[in-house]
């Protein structure tokens, strides 16, 4: 499964060193937060919106 989320993901986002358990948590962290945003507070949740806060996670967890 993780395979089909990485192939899908890498055409959008840089994945080289990141491990499927590291993605995994990414993509769970990433997603309750963008169905909290839209279940709480009524914000629309667009595919962009997911690719780029799933850079920024990765990008913030590979420099800790």
């Amino acid at each position: 499964m993780m395979k089909i989320f990485k192939n899908f993901l890498s055409k959008e986002v840089d994945l080289e060193g990141v491990t499927d358990e590291e993605l995994k948590i990414a993509l769970d962290q990433i997603g309750r937060d963008l169905v909290y945003n839209y279940l709480l507070f009524g914000q629309d949740v667009t595919m962009d919106m997911f690719i780029e806060n799933l850079k920024r996670y990765l990008y913030l967890n590979s420099h800790l």
